[in-house]
Protein backbone atom coordinates (compact mmCIF):
# COMPACT_ATOMS: atom_id res chain seq x y z
CA UNK A 1 0.00 0.00 0.00
CA UNK A 2 3.03 1.74 0.82
CA UNK A 3 4.33 1.71 -2.63
CA UNK A 4 1.17 2.74 -4.47
CA UNK A 5 0.77 5.79 -2.45
CA UNK A 6 4.38 6.89 -3.23
CA UNK A 7 3.65 5.55 -6.79
CA UNK A 8 0.60 8.02 -7.01
CA UNK A 9 2.94 11.26 -5.26
CA UNK A 10 5.42 10.72 -7.65
CA UNK A 11 3.21 10.49 -10.69
CA UNK A 12 1.00 13.95 -9.33
CA UNK A 13 4.42 15.00 -8.93
CA UNK A 14 5.38 14.12 -12.72
CA UNK A 15 2.28 15.74 -14.05
CA UNK A 16 2.71 19.09 -11.98
CA UNK A 17 6.22 19.33 -13.57
CA UNK A 18 4.42 18.57 -17.23
CA UNK A 19 2.67 20.76 -16.52
CA UNK A 20 4.03 24.04 -15.48
CA UNK A 21 6.73 23.11 -19.14
CA UNK A 22 3.86 23.19 -20.95
CA UNK A 23 2.17 26.83 -19.27
CA UNK A 24 5.88 27.79 -19.84
CA UNK A 25 6.35 27.07 -23.16
CA UNK A 26 2.48 28.43 -24.39
CA UNK A 27 4.08 31.84 -22.33
CA UNK A 28 6.96 31.86 -24.62
CA UNK A 29 5.03 31.03 -27.52
CA UNK A 30 2.02 33.78 -27.34
CA UNK A 31 3.13 35.80 -24.71
CA UNK A 32 6.58 36.87 -24.81
CA UNK A 33 7.41 38.62 -27.55
CA UNK A 34 5.49 41.79 -25.96
CA UNK A 35 5.81 40.45 -22.55
CA UNK A 36 9.47 39.50 -22.16
CA UNK A 37 10.85 36.44 -20.22
CA UNK A 38 9.79 37.48 -17.18
CA UNK A 39 6.55 39.41 -18.09
CA UNK A 40 7.52 42.70 -17.04
CA UNK A 41 6.70 43.97 -20.68
CA UNK A 42 9.94 45.88 -21.50
CA UNK A 43 10.10 44.28 -25.20
CA UNK A 44 9.39 46.79 -28.32
CA UNK A 45 6.48 46.40 -28.99
CA UNK A 46 5.91 46.23 -25.68
CA UNK A 47 7.32 49.91 -24.59
CA UNK A 48 5.24 50.93 -27.92
CA UNK A 49 2.06 49.77 -26.80
CA UNK A 50 2.39 50.59 -22.65
CA UNK A 51 1.77 47.10 -22.27
CA UNK A 52 1.83 46.81 -18.25
CA UNK A 53 3.56 44.56 -16.24
CA UNK A 54 1.93 40.95 -15.33
CA UNK A 55 3.81 41.05 -12.22
CA UNK A 56 2.32 44.09 -11.14
CA UNK A 57 -0.53 44.18 -8.79
CA UNK A 58 -2.50 46.07 -10.99
CA UNK A 59 -2.69 42.80 -13.30
CA UNK A 60 -2.22 40.57 -10.26
CA UNK A 61 -5.47 41.47 -8.44
CA UNK A 62 -7.31 40.94 -11.24
CA UNK A 63 -9.45 37.51 -11.25
CA UNK A 64 -8.41 34.45 -12.90
CA UNK A 65 -11.78 34.81 -15.18
CA UNK A 66 -10.59 37.93 -15.93
CA UNK A 67 -7.44 37.28 -16.76
CA UNK A 68 -8.98 34.36 -19.10
CA UNK A 69 -11.08 36.72 -20.43
CA UNK A 70 -8.14 39.10 -21.14
CA UNK A 71 -5.93 36.46 -22.28
CA UNK A 72 -8.83 34.00 -24.58
CA UNK A 73 -10.83 36.67 -25.69
CA UNK A 74 -9.27 39.97 -25.94
CA UNK A 75 -11.19 41.95 -23.42
CA UNK A 76 -9.77 45.15 -22.58
CA UNK A 77 -7.09 44.82 -25.31
CA UNK A 78 -7.94 47.94 -27.74
CA UNK A 79 -4.02 48.34 -28.40
CA UNK A 80 -2.77 44.82 -29.47
CA UNK A 81 -4.16 41.32 -30.30
CA UNK A 82 -5.23 38.28 -28.23
CA UNK A 83 -7.99 36.67 -28.24
CA UNK A 84 -5.90 33.57 -28.62
CA UNK A 85 -9.16 31.01 -28.26
CA UNK A 86 -9.77 32.80 -31.89
CA UNK A 87 -6.25 31.80 -32.62
CA UNK A 88 -6.52 27.58 -31.81
CA UNK A 89 -4.91 27.66 -28.33
CA UNK A 90 -7.69 25.57 -25.96
CA UNK A 91 -9.59 26.74 -22.89
CA UNK A 92 -7.12 24.50 -21.26
CA UNK A 93 -4.08 26.13 -22.24
CA UNK A 94 -5.46 29.61 -21.33
CA UNK A 95 -6.27 28.06 -18.14
CA UNK A 96 -2.49 27.20 -18.13
CA UNK A 97 -1.65 30.56 -18.93
CA UNK A 98 -3.32 32.16 -16.43
CA UNK A 99 -1.76 29.63 -13.99
CA UNK A 100 1.31 30.98 -15.45
CA UNK A 101 1.36 34.76 -14.64
CA UNK A 102 0.31 34.20 -11.05
CA UNK A 103 3.52 32.44 -11.30
CA UNK A 104 5.56 35.25 -11.96
CA UNK A 105 7.54 37.03 -9.43
CA UNK A 106 5.57 39.78 -7.85
CA UNK A 107 6.76 43.40 -8.22
CA UNK A 108 6.39 45.68 -5.37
Amino acid sequence: MKRIAVLVVILSFCALVRAQDEAASLFNAYCRPCHDINGDGKTSAGQMMSIPDLRSMEVQKLSDDELFQRIGNGAKHKQYPHAFLKRGVSDAQVRQLVTYLRSLKAKN
